[in-house]
């Protein structure tokens, strides 16, 4: 989703950073009249202030929010609404934000270690075995038909590596954010929490995901303009206060909110930095037909659960 709107109302109203004069006797106090209408003078309205730390806030905080991929009975209301939810909290809560976009961060570096170290090592080990091959014709042809053997017969973990292409941060992120769908018979059941991915594909359930970062990075709606639009109204703001320091005017307590609110959305969106964003469709991963489904799984038992309450509440 870019941010139109928004550089619409950008270039229709830039604020202009402008101040009175100190008087020579050090006794007049500006005041801030929100009547006041529009002028060329050198005073700033109270109405200008306002605009320019909302629309930073604004900015910073749209850009900043990399929000979990929605639920399959979620509209696009219901999304909507979640993430101003997130942007609310992100301005009464900063560091909560923070605290939830290094959990998330931590857990997607852990997802990608350990998808790597369970099918990387398999994958290095087959490629080095098949480059060893040559040494001698009946070493050759022992090999091949060993190969061949196998490819008949493959296990699980076999096929899981020569599928795998190793997994990075982003892969990390997009696996605990809901990234991988299980389907069942050709019907989506649940969303498959990382864990539960790695198991399957032992076990042979599911097949290895082949997805690659860019095409993971192609499902992320974060686009440059967005996030140009973002960094020129926050450059624009600091701008502001700077000349306003320099020219030892008096900043408003509005202006260092805004600008200290701006900095740790921009510590959130630097660990989200490797996070798709916006990503509405997860990948299908689909279970195997000679292989009985599962009985329960994570996220479809907390669905069921919540459901079961909704219906069963008695009413206050």
């Amino acid at each position: 989703m870019t941010l139109l709107p928004l550089a619409i109302l950008l270039l229709l109203h830039v604020p202009f950073v402008c101040s009175s004069p100190p008087s020579l006797n050090g006794t007049s106090v500006t005041t801030l009249d929100v009547s006041d209408p529009p002028s060329y003078s050198n005073t700033r309205s109270l109405w200008d202030i306002i605009w320019s730390c909302a629309l930073t806030l604004f900015a910073c905080t749209w850009t900043a929010i990399h929000p979990n991929i929605p639920g399959m009975d979620e509209g696009k209301f219901a999304v909507l609404i979640r993430r101003l939810g997130i942007m609310i909290m992100a301005l009464i809560a900063p560091e909560l934000i923070i605290t939830w976009a290094t959990c998330q961060l931590i857990s997607a570096r852990d997802t990608a270690k350990a998808f790597n170290d369970a099918f990387g090592t398999q994958l290095h080990q087959a490629r080095s075995g098949s480059g060893e091959m040559g040494e001698s014709t009946a070493t050759l042809h022992s090999e091949i038909s060993t190969l061949d053997t196998i490819s008949l017969h493959p296990s699980a973990p076999h096929v899981a590596s020569c599928n795998f292409e190793g997994w990075t941060v982003t892969h990390g992120f997009f696996a605990c954010m809901g990234g991988f769908m299980l389907y069942v018979d050709g019907k989506p059941r649940a969303t498959l929490k990382p864990r539960e991915l790695k198991r399957f594909i032992h076990e042979g359930s599911v097949g290895m995901p082949i997805i690659v970062e860019a095409d993971i990075e192609d499902r992320s709606k974060g686009d440059a303009f967005s996030k140009a639009v973002a960094i020129l109204q926050l450059a624009w703001f600091v701008l502001q206060l700077v000349a306003r320091y320099v020219q030892k005017l008096s900043i408003t307590l509005l202006e260092l909110d805004t600008l200290a609110l701006s900095a740790l959305a921009g510590i959130a969106y630097g660990l989200w930095w490797k996070k798709p964003k916006d990503v509405r469709r997860p990948y299908a991963v689909y279970w195997k037909t000679t292989v009985s489904p599962p009985r329960k799984l994570a996220y479809e038992y907390v669905v069921n659960v919540l459901s079961w309450n909704c219906f069963n509440s008695p009413a206050f």
